[in-house]
């Protein structure tokens, strides 16, 4: 029952009574001389704040009382059931309101500070993984202090320790999701405030597009904005010795700014791209460099002593089997091999069928095996990379495609993350694929749909060789008239021929050598399935934080008061 039923009944029971007047009685007097002068000594406006006090006195003993019996949900002890608080890690929290106001985690603590502040009495709270009860006393502070503490969990899934109810705070935008035991009540408090933002998404040393080619790098700028319209941003790109770039920019929310600088003229060392936006709320994301753009393109790399060993100027050499050599000679394929200067096509040759006989020579020595539109039945020994497998052949993590009719698809999933993916963009790529199964054991580093555009297997050390297959056929995209193909390629043999401690090395030595960048994600602060934070919410960030009355102060207000007209009234202050 509402705590206010109660209360209200409680109040006109007592308005009642005080209003209620005894029915006059007649007595007989000798004179009403006497009468009349005792009535006119008497100061009636005292008598009416006498008869007002005596009731707000009476009103407040029966609702204090009231309340405190009706047991409301907000005066009950917690009896120490835990409350969960998760903050969300993910670096769009840090992202600040519009106007210069506060962040989104600090957002968040203000948020949090309502719930604590609205809990039964005697909860306890726990925040993140941490199983660490706190009272509600020690939860204000923490949540009081710097806003820093409240989201620098490591794992980005943390487990939620058991508790009653757990309270997710987060702004919708990461793939933050907590690991909270089933049956669980949980409520997500949505600290989205829609701002603008513009950021660099990737900066990264691109291969040269021919062998005569100089080294270039990619650069690719986001912007968002909630009340659209275009949005300026200033671009500037600077070397070791002096801004070589500098450029004023219009874009307009939701595309994407693409630009390849030519790195020739750059003095050696660290390259810096940043950007500048009026009204820009996210500041992480307005900063990348490349650590040296010179020393990134210089190849070291060690590989497995079964093949080739490979210096660190000396060219991947690549052996190709086709369907014939013809059919590879124009393809889009051999030419980005031809264009690359880090590959050596040992040789090309023709795939054998079923019942052909084994080739009388063996393959030349060779860093990657690359089968062009065909699929042997056994895996090779070596690295492989599989271009447009056929459809009824299993191949580099892919079962054999379905049988259903290709349809024209568009990426629209990719690992960013993945260093073969490095400098090449995919996204929105008019594709043709087939329905296949993908392997648990490897991993899709671009889709279309269900469907898997790229897939890559990295099995487990001495159990076999890496493989990447890329399962549309590149002669009938755009990717072959784009310089992403190159940069695909050359990751694509560095990945496929590194060993684990060459992986540490080539991250040690620049080759992934962009700096400060944040993923797509975190520059779009405003894609977020959650609602707004209301207006009003925002008004009263800074408000002081209160705690609950429980019944039991309840009770004893009521009965001090009590005895407060009781006092009173015997000294005849009250009637």
């Amino acid at each position: 029952m509402p705590f206010w039923i109660p209360l209200g009944i409680a109040a006109l029971l007592v308005l009642a009574i005080y209003l209620i007047r005894p029915t006059a009685q007649a007595l007989p007097v000798a004179s009403t001389v006497l009468w009349r002068r005792l009535l006119a000594a008497r100061k009636r406006r005292r008598d009416r704040l006498r008869w007002l006090l005596s009731l707000l006195l009476a009103t407040a003993v029966a609702g204090l009382l009231s309340v405190a019996a009706s047991r409301a949900p907000w005066l009950q002890p917690g009896g120490g059931d835990p409350i969960a608080l998760a903050f969300d890690p993910s670096p769009t929290m840090q992202a600040r309101l519009p106007g210069g106001g506060p962040s989104r985690i600090e957002l968040a603590a203000a948020e949090a500070r309502r719930i604590v502040a609205e809990a039964e009495a005697g909860s306890r709270f726990t925040v993140n993984a941490d199983p660490t009860p706190l009272t509600s006393a020690e939860m204000l502070a923490l949540l009081s202090g710097p806003p820093e503490t409240l989201s620098n969990a490591a794992d980005t899934e943390p487990a939620i320790p058991t508790a009653r109810q757990v309270h997710v705070f987060t702004d919708g935008i990461g793939p933050f999701t907590p690991i909270v035991d089933p049956g669980t009540e949980t409520h997500a408090v949505s600290v989205l405030v829609p701002a603008r933002n513009a950021g660099i998404v990737r900066f990264a040393t691109r291969p040269p597009a021919t062998r005569t080619a100089g080294p270039e790098a990619l650069l690719e700028i986001l912007a968002t904005d909630p009340a659209g319209g275009q949005v300026p941003v200033e671009l500037t790109v600077a070397d070791s010795e002096t801004i070589r770039i500098r450029r004023q920019l219009e874009l307009e929310p939701g595309d994407r700014f693409t630009a390849l600088i030519d790195l020739g003229s750059f003095a050696p060392g660290a390259v810096t791209a940043r950007i500048e936006t009026p009204g820009d709320v996210f500041p992480l994301d307005d900063r990348a460099g490349l650590i040296d753009v010179h020393a990134a393109n210089t190849r070291t790399a060690a590989f497995s002593p079964a093949h080739r060993v490979r210096g660190p100027t000396d060219p991947w050499r690549v052996v190709v089997i086709a369907r014939s050599p013809g059919s590879f000679a124009d393809s889009a394929a051999a030419l980005a091999l031809d264009a690359d200067a880090s590959v050596d096509v040992a040789a090309v040759r023709a795939a054998a069928g079923a019942d052909d006989p084994p080739p009388e020579d063996p393959l030349p020595a060779a860093h990657i095996a690359t089968f062009h539109r065909t699929a042997p039945a056994t895996p090779p020994a070596m690295p492989a990379l599989y271009l447009d497998p056929p459809q009824a052949v299993a191949a580099g993590g892919l079962s054999p495609a379905a049988e259903a009719p290709l349809s024209p698809r568009r990426i629209d999933r990719t690992q960013d993350s993945h260093p073969l993916l490095e400098g090449v963009s995919l996204l929105d790529l008019p594709v043709v694929l087939a329905a296949r199964e993908l392997d648990p054991r490897c991993t899709a580093l671009a889709s279309a749909g269900d469907r898997t555009a790229i897939a890559a297997c990295d099995p487990a050390p001495a159990s076999g060789p890496r493989s990447l297959t890329i399962a549309f056929d590149l002669d009938h995209s755009s990717l072959a008239q784009r310089p992403d193909l190159a940069a695909l390629f050359q990751n694509a043999a560095s990945w496929l021929t590194e060993t684990p401690a060459t992986s540490d090395l080539i991250t040690d030595t620049g080759l992934r050598n962009a700096i400060n960048l944040q993923a797509d994600w975190a520059t779009r602060i405003n894609d977020s399935t959650l609602e707004p934070v209301p207006t009003e919410r925002l008004s009263d960030l800074d408000r002081p934080d209160r705690r609950p009355w429980s019944w039991r102060t309840l009770a004893l207000a009521g009965l001090l008061f009590a005895s407060f007209e009781a006092i009173t009234f015997f000294r005849g202050l009250t009637l």
